[in-house]
């Protein structure tokens, strides 16, 4: 009978590969105070004109008659600029300086092929073909390479393991939830695995093999006792919210990981937005807000910064099917006790579009760069000079 205590890797169940780890049983968690990043994908394309609303531009109600949002339901950023009504959790955090809204985010002649923008912001390269390398993959071969045993990263959630995740020399798992714990392989050590059953590997394949498994079953059991010790903070029924609150749990509970991936999808809004939009922004604020809120009161806030972000805006003018069609440029969220709130960057001036789209105005690798080199303390990924976005 498969317990709480058991999981799966790719069907298997952990008991078949325990007599290969003699000293799995003996691993404990240890306490660790490093700084750590979340990143919180929104996948599709957020709108960022009905997320950030300029309400004070009059191009914004000319270009969606229907879409627009009254200005006296917005939660106020500035005398220009408001948060979605549904955004009320992050509406406080803005208040209270914990929350910076970086405006015009992108790259480089944008590309609105959803595949094609991800490779980009999951690898910071903008050359084709891509590599297969992420930029928190990156991250974790240099967090591994100066603590072997940790597990650096983790992927929180369902479906196969992000390219940003992929690094050269570590393994990063997929944990679901806290409510379903799985961890799962990703493609490239199942490539590994089948190569070596199909012709037998060499002993370098296998080596990897061997340490990814015991990477992972070590680190489940050091997660489930974290998690036996702590029921957790108080958070809404959304998947967002339960995925957040286990890594509000592992960071709390001393756990050595210091990435987290995780994804919300659906915003690839093209038709009939305004009721799934608003759903999803309210499952963002609430989960986000609970998670600010319980770090908090665990008196860890000041480790962890989030990164929230998708692969690109949407097009202003509104389509005939009541949506917004991919666009360029748009707003990032970086959450945290330690981070330097209020707006950034150049507001979007909807007379001055490029093709109908925000231009970008802020590169999403400056962001990078900080949080690589002044948050983490590691190298950074590429040439391009930080965003000033930390408090001192």
């Amino acid at each position: 009978m498969l317990t709480r205590r058991s999981f799966l890797v790719n069907g298997m169940r952990v008991a078949a590969a325990v007599p290969l780890l003699p000293c799995l049983g003996q691993a404990r968690s240890r306490r660790f105070e490093d700084p750590i990043l979340i990143v919180i994908q929104l996948t599709g394309g957020n709108d960022a004109i009905n997320t950030v609303v300029p309400h004070r531009q009059d191009a914004y109600y000319q270009l969606r008659p229907t879409l627009a949002l009254q200005r006296g339901a917005l939660h106020a950023l500035d005398d220009d600029h408001g948060l979605n009504p549904a955004m009320n959790g992050l509406g406080e955090l803005y208040a209270e300086g914990n929350l910076a809204v970086v405006h015009g985010v992108g790259y480089p002649v944008p590309n609105r092929s959803p595949f094609r923008s991800m490779e980009i912001w999951h690898t910071a390269d903008l050359e084709e073909p891509v590599g297969n390398v992420g930029w928190m993959g990156r991250m974790a071969d240099e967090i591994a390479s100066a603590r072997p045993s940790s597990l650096a990263a983790l992927h929180v959630g369902t479906g196969k393991l992000p390219l940003a995740l992929y690094g050269r020399n570590t393994f990063a798992p997929t944990v679901r939830d806290v409510n379903g714990f799985q961890l799962k392989e990703p493609g490239r050590l199942a490539a590994y695995r089948d190569r070596a059953l199909a012709a037998g590997a060499a002993d370098g394949e296998l080596a990897f093999l061997r340490e990814a498994a015991t990477t992972t079953y070590s680190a489940a059991t050091r997660m489930q006792a974290v998690l036996d010790e702590d029921s957790g903070g108080d958070y809404p029924g959304f998947e967002l919210a339960q995925r957040l609150k286990l890594i509000a749990q592992l960071v709390a509970g001393g756990f050595d990981t210091r990435v987290f991936h995780v994804e919300l999808g659906g915003f690839d809004t093209h038709a009939r937005q305004a009721p799934a939009h608003a759903a999803l922004l309210t499952e963002l604020s609430r989960s986000l807000t609970a998670f600010q809120r319980d770090l908090e009161a665990r008196g860890v806030s000041d480790r962890v910064v989030t990164l929230v972000f998708s692969e690109f805006g949407r097009r202003v003018a509104e389509n005939g099917s009541r949506g917004t069609d991919h666009g360029a440029g748009a707003p990032v969220f970086l959450v945290g006790s330690r981070v330097r709130g209020g707006m950034l960057g150049a507001p979007p001036d909807l007379l001055a579009l490029e093709e109908g789209d925000v231009p970008y105005s802020t590169d999403f690798r400056s962001i990078y760069t900080t949080l690589e080199q002044d948050w983490m303390k590691l190298t950074p990924s590429t040439g391009i000079a930080g965003l000033d976005f930390l408090a001192g």
